[in-house]
């Protein structure tokens, strides 16, 4: 039979090795765990402080969060100095509604059939906005169709100005649940049109 040996320095280092290698992956698993876990979930809270649209977004359509609708400026540079990475629009296929409140006659069905040849859909038809909107505001369904919002005011309503208001879209409106971006048309839009 076997007989029992003191522990030797070679097996005490073995173990503190073990010991360590096993610390140190478990620290690079929940490290890779976060920073997976911040990809999968980006910050969404909307920043800075936008203006409340003049004239309301009608149709019981009202921003969210304390700060009223965001103005859209495009991407922002990061602490760095370099831009953030920004997921790019799906624009061919995004579902849209399109609210002419303004008094000029056919507007909203202009609009739709200009975003319609570039690719969107629409998911209602064109209609009037309950009450007169003084500023264009592009109301989005989720976090995910902000990305949709804010290239349509970067780009096909640049014209306006260069901020357009962008806001999230609250439940219990008149806009179809399919829809992704609602675009209220404001004064601002009817004069540049």
């Amino acid at each position: 039979m076997g007989r029992h040996e003191p522990p030797t320095d070679r097996s005490f280092y073995l173990s503190v090795a073990a010991s360590t290698i096993r610390v140190v992956l478990v620290a690079a698993l929940v490290v890779a765990g976060v920073v997976l876990i911040n990809q999968a979930f980006p910050d969404t809270l909307p920043s800075g402080g936008g203006t409340t649209p003049n004239g309301g977004g009608g149709g019981g359509v009202t921003p969210t969060g304390p700060s009223g609708p965001t103005t859209s400026t495009g991407a922002t540079g990061g602490t760095t100095g370099q831009p953030v990475d920004t997921p790019s629009p799906t624009i061919t296929g995004t579902k849209i509604a399109v609210f002419n409140g303004t008094g000029v006659t056919g507007l909203a069905g202009d609009v739709t059939t200009a975003l319609e040849q570039q690719g969107y859909v629409a998911a209602q038809e064109p209609a009037d906005a309950p009450s007169d909107v003084a500023d264009t505001t592009l109301y989005y369904r989720t976090n995910q169709d902000k990305v949709e919002a804010e290239y349509l005011a970067n780009t096909f309503f640049k014209k306006i100005s260069d901020t357009v208001l962008v806001a999230k879209l609250q439940s219990g409106t008149d806009v179809n649940r399919d829809v992704q971006v609602a675009i209220f048309l404001g004064n601002d839009y009817a004069q540049v049109a």
